[in-house]
């Protein structure tokens, strides 16, 4: 099976250079570098222009997650299609590196990934992401279930803040868990798990879950946000949408 660079090459020139399953993959990985650099130069600027930290945090937070939407280009007849995981895993790395041991608080990157400017905060919420990114592209590559996480976490946790920030007249705690809004769980998180699945699932050509599944897992979305304790959301949110999916497989019908 031909690769994404190839056919690429072949349906849009006059080239018929067959690129091989390693060289598509590569070059794919490179594609995601340059995307997630966009993403993150815009929310540095959106920081910087608006001195908004949060609305620049949610803005790489649902940039990052769409990052999925390349898979569909990797070769999976070649190992190499784990690639797809090379940007969190730099990303990681290189979170380790500032929120550690650089501790730089004018750094563009903390700047623009945390709430108050604390390198520390790389360490909770933005690392658990680029790990949540890791096992995702090497567990579920091109699965109903990866598509599902990404969208309750990528989608649904980033719209969340930003409509409660802006509409949210009625708030709730659970005992652990940061205040919410019952306007930003349900326009955001529902909705936006919701929405996300359909979307994600159509561009990455898989099948289409039922309208009772996808409720059921943006209801599932919504009620793990909500109790989510302190800073984990990042890793409780997938934790909880993949026992549910685990132990109620009709979750993808």
């Amino acid at each position: 099976m031909a690769g994404a660079i190839t056919n690429l090459l072949s349906n849009y020139t006059s080239l018929s250079y067959k690129v091989t399953p390693l060289w598509n993959n590569v070059i794919c990985s490179l594609i995601t570098v340059i995307y997630v650099k966009a993403i993150l130069t815009i929310g540095a600027k959106l920081r910087d222009r608006l001195r908004c930290a949060y609305k620049s945090r949610k803005l790489v937070h649902m940039g990052a997650a769409c990052w999925i939407l390349f898979w569909p280009l990797f070769d999976v007849s070649h190992w190499t299609w784990r690639l797809n995981i090379l940007v969190p895993t730099v990303m990681g790395i290189k979170l380790v590196y500032k929120g550690a041991i650089l501790n730089n608080p004018n750094d563009v990157d903390v700047r623009t990934m945390s709430r108050s400017s604390s390198p520390s905060e790389l360490l909770w919420g933005p690392l658990q992401f680029t790990i949540f990114m890791m096992w995702i592209g090497t567990q579920k590559f091109m699965t109903l279930e990866g598509s599902i996480l990404v969208a309750a976490l990528g989608i649904g946790d980033g719209l969340a803040p930003i409509i409660g920030r802006y509409y949210g007249n009625l708030k709730y705690r659970f005992p652990m868990s940061r205040q919410k809004s019952i306007e930003g769980s349900f326009f955001g998180v529902f909705l936006g798990t919701v929405g996300g699945i359909y979307v994600f699932n159509r561009m990455l050509g898989l099948r289409d879950l039922s309208v009772q599944s996808m409720v059921c897992c943006g209801a599932i979305a919504t009620f793990a946000e909500a109790i989510a304790p302190g800073d984990c959301d990042n890793v409780f949110i997938p934790l909880v949408m993949h026992f549910s999916i685990t132990h109620y497989p009709w979750l993808m019908k």
